[in-house]
């Protein structure tokens, strides 16, 4: 490429969002980045974090060649080629003393944004003959897996938020997060525009969130639980629902296996329950039962602010139960979910898939019996994976797109783990915490310096969507393409590389296009059609249907129910979660500037570049606190020192901090992290999922600052 200043079209990969952008390029780096008008789906939208993406590939911290740790412990240069050969090297020997178990796959958020890595890093995993896969999902929102597995799904798809008339919001904040949860399309691209266009079309919009979020802030009705009861509060919405008879009778008896036993399970959390536990009133509990049952279309979905909570895997079967209930799935002959572009569509049928349960008979850990789901062990579980003794024990990690270091709970022990480990790679572009732990860190390429296609992004687009981008900045020598480091480390492995249906020839890389159009070759877009539109490409209606039972499934129903559901609904509503130690809940908010730990430390991105605790004004004046103080939040697991700001929209009894800020270098000033305060115990039956919000703490002045406690 010229090193002339020129325009390129491209789409940011910061987050499922996929906005299309416009960057201004000068002597190979990029000086602006603007919203792409000429994009059908985000419109000209970017966010703040997206239009600082210079920072992100040209930033003091970037790593521009990949890193080893020497004897002595620092770390010097290494060629990828050298750093591949030596972790080829030292996994064989990993593997050969003790077996294929002591290999793990840690999979972070940011390698979903790039097409091929996670499609290469399991190519390799799947050689390595390991059981021992982890990603971020599975302390995330794997409780949608777990609804999944005992509820079933009905195949005919969801209804759509273009043309619904009511939604329910649980637990997310897409004015912030540009995410309506559950990859449905809802509220993904541009949140403030589409939001605010479908409230003037006249949807009803109910929000559930502890606090008044600025998505909230735009609800019909806002629905404000204290943390951690949101299991509760569904329940109550089934129950009224149902014994007001709103519900979809006929939907129901088609595909319901067990309604009685719902309505049975539910019929004790009543209006005077849910303002007892929850601190909702009966008043708004009525009006939200009105306004989403009274709706023809429209769906509840939720992020992580229920599935990281208390009772996740119950809170969220019951948001799914609801909208079972409600009939808020597509019927035979409607439009069908068409969303699929290079990829393969689906074809919709007005059918069940029985719950299967397939986390019984899943790869069983030794640690508390725990098995896999989807293919993957519990994150909660990681370092007692590494920890506790054991023929499998895991000694050698590798991490793509990720920083376990600073996402999982439990953190002086997922510290300790990662120390104590044989060989830890890690894939980033930043020394992040657990780069800085690593005996080699790969330096990728960011991303406007490798080529992709929005493959993965598909289900969050509002409607059927495709975009490819070329590399349009060259990349530093010293760096490699993510997937590239997974191609050839498994090939100095001498594993097969399955890819696409095809096994690729080690000896005869292909190029990062060659593997994109490998990737489409059974969507309904051709590669090169995509490639040609530079703005991405607006596929049209497929003209699918939702079309009828198979015969063989016709009997499969869904199960809304089964007895370790009802078992879970009765701890939750006989368990007071009262802690006079620790009267707060800290509840995790997340922020425009930053995705998880990216963007944490971009000079002058995050306003004040740390990570305060938020409580309501009268809650600080009865600690005796002022804006801006000195304080620790303690917990349970641990403790740590921060300031404190007044914030009205946090409800009494209520602390809310960030996740993923924090750093492991004492000098550094980039806030704390909250899983110092976030530990393991009570974790959910089948995920292992801990608690990660609503967390009881406690807030007080903070001793004046030592060296221990800075």
């Amino acid at each position: 490429m010229n090193s002339a200043a020129r325009r390129q079209v491209s789409y940011c990969r910061l987050c499922a969002s996929s906005c299309g952008v416009l960057l201004d390029i000068d002597d190979g780096r990029i000086t602006r980045v603007l919203g792409d008008a000429h994009h059908p789906i985000s419109r000209g939208y970017t966010c703040v974090k997206g239009r600082r993406a210079g920072d992100l590939a040209h930033g003091p911290d970037r790593l521009t060649t990949s890193l080893r740790r020497t004897r002595a412990g620092a770390y010097a240069p290494a060629p990828v080629t050298e750093a591949v050969a030596g972790i080829a090297d030292r996994l064989r020997g990993i593997v050969d003393r003790h077996g294929p178990d002591a290999v793990a796959l840690f999979m972070g958020t940011q390698q979903n944004f790039a097409a091929l890595t996670p499609l290469l890093a399991r190519a390799w995993f799947r050689g390595t003959g390991s059981h021992k896969l982890f990603s971020t999902m599975t302390i995330d929102q794997s409780a949608k897996w777990v609804v999944a597995e005992r509820m079933g799904s009905y195949l005919g798809g969801r209804q759509r938020f273009e043309d619904a008339d009511v939604w329910l919001l649980a637990g997310t904040n897409p004015l912030v997060s540009g995410n309506g949860g559950d990859g449905d399309g809802a509220v993904v691209q541009n949140p403030s525009v589409t939001l605010r266009a479908a409230r003037a079309r006249g949807l009803r919009l109910i929000v559930v969130d502890p606090r008044r979020t600025e998505t909230a802030a735009l609800a019909d009705l806002h629905l404000a639980p204290r943390p951690g009861t949101d299991a509760v509060l569904f329940a109550g919405l089934l129950r009224s629902i149902l014994t007001e008879q709103r519900h979809d009778a006929d939907f129901c008896a088609r595909y319901v296996g067990d309604l009685p036993e719902l309505a049975a399970a539910v019929a004790a959390v009543t209006p005077t329950v849910v303002r007892r536990v929850c601190g909702v009133g009966e008043d708004q509990l009525r009006a939200a039962v009105r306004m989403f049952a009274g709706g023809g279309r429209g769906m509840a979905t939720t992020g992580t602010g229920v599935c990281m909570g208390p009772h996740s895997n119950l809170a969220e079967h019951l948001v799914a139960a609801l909208n079972v209930i409600c009939g808020r799935h597509l019927r035979e002959g409607e439009r069908a979910d068409d969303r699929a572009v290079l990829t393969r569509q689906t074809p919709a049928r007005a059918e069940v898939a029985a719950p299967a349960r397939d986390y019984e008979h899943g790869f069983r850990s030794r640690i508390g019996g725990v098995r896999a789901i989807r293919g993957e062990l519990p994150s909660g579980i990681l370092a007692d994976e590494i920890l506790e003794p054991g023929p499998d024990r895991v000694r050698a990690l590798i991490v793509s797109g990720g920083n376990p270091a600073a996402a999982l709970p439990g953190r002086a022990k997922i510290l300790r783990a990662l120390r104590s480990l044989d060989l830890l790679v890690c894939v980033d572009p930043r020394m992040s915490d657990t780069a800085r732990l690593a005996d080699y860190v790969i330096a990728p390429t960011t991303m406007y310096e490798r080529a992709d296609h929005t493959v993965i992004m598909e289900p969050f687009f509002p409607r059927p969507f495709a975009q490819y981008t070329p590399a349009v900045l060259d990349p530093p020598p010293g760096v490699v393409d993510d997937w590239r480091f997974f191609f050839d480390l498994a090939a100095a492995s001498g594993q097969p590389i399955k890819f696409a249906g095809r096994i690729l020839d080690p000896h005869r890389p292909p190029t990062a296009e060659q593997l994109l159009a490998m990737t489409t070759e059974r969507g309904r877009v051709a590669f090169d059609d995509l490639a040609g539109a530079p703005h991405g490409y607006l596929a049209g209606p497929s003209g699918a249907v939702v079309g009828p039972a198979d015969p063989s499934a016709a009997g499969n129903r869904l199960r809304l129910m089964p007895g370790d559901v009802h078992e879970e609904l009765r701890a939750a509503l006989t368990g007071t979660g009262d802690q006079p130690d620790f009267p707060l809940r800290l509840i995790v908010r997340r922020i425009r500037e930053a995705v998880n730990s990216t963007g944490t430390r971009v000079p002058g991105l995050v306003p004040g570049g740390t990570n305060p605790a938020a409580l309501h004004p009268a809650d600080l004046a009865a600690l005796g606190l002022g804006d801006g103080e000195a304080a620790t939040v303690r917990s349970a697991a641990g403790r740590v020192r921060t300031t404190v700001r007044a914030d009205h929209t946090v409800a009494r009894g209520t602390v809310t901090m960030t996740h993923c800020f924090g750093s492991l270098d004492p000098d550094e000033e980039f806030g704390v992290n909250v899983n110092d305060l976030v530990g393991v115990a009570g974790a959910q039956a089948i995920n292992a999922m801990p608690t990660m919000t609503a967390v009881p703490v406690a807030v007080e002045p903070a001793c004046p600052a030592t060296p221990e406690t800075r």
